[in-house]
Formats: structure tokens, C-alpha cells, sequence
């Protein structure tokens, strides 16, 4: 699903298929989270619009509030592809 997403335009750094939900996890980070990356509701229509049929089950963002800005440093997006 990484390489099918990146085909897509949404380069996520790890994909895994949760084998008990059949759910999707996504994570989008920068190596050693140095910079700052778009909020995972912004990953999660990215997701929706290369995959038409993924649902979105749930977005999180780890947010480095010690750090000027509180900038986003990693975007988690959990779907399922629906058929």
C-alpha cells in the first residue's frame, strides 16, 4: 500500500495493515522528526482523493509544543479501502 500510495502522490514514510481491523495505519514523518509536516487531516484527504474508495477511520498529530510554532512532527491517518 506504501508504493501504491507514493504512485499516487502520497508519500508516507510506513503503511501497515493491521491484521485484526483490516485497517490501514499511514505515518508521515521527517527522519528524526526535524521539520515540520502538514497535519494529518491534510495527509487524510490526500489519501481520500488518490483512493476514492479508502473510508478514514481516524487522524492523530504528534505536535512539538516545546518548539517554536508547536509545528506537527508526525501525522498518523488510519483507513480501511473499501470496495
Amino acid at each position: 500500500m506504501r508504493r501504491h500510495l507514493d504512485t499516487l502522490g502520497v508519500s508516507a514514510q510506513k503503511v501497515v495493515l493491521k491484521r485484526e481491523t483490516h485497517h490501514y495505519v499511514a505515518e508521515f514523518f521527517v527522519p528524526e522528526m526535524s521539520t515540520a509536516i502538514d497535519p494529518a487531516h491534510d495527509w487524510a484527504k490526500r489519501i481520500q482523493q488518490a483512493l476514492p474508495s479508502a473510508h478514514i477511520i481516524d487522524t492523530h498529530d504528534t505536535v512539538a509544543d516545546w518548539r517554536s510554532g508547536d509545528p506537527v512532527i508526525h501525522a498518523t491517518v488510519v483507513f480501511e479501502q473499501t470496495h
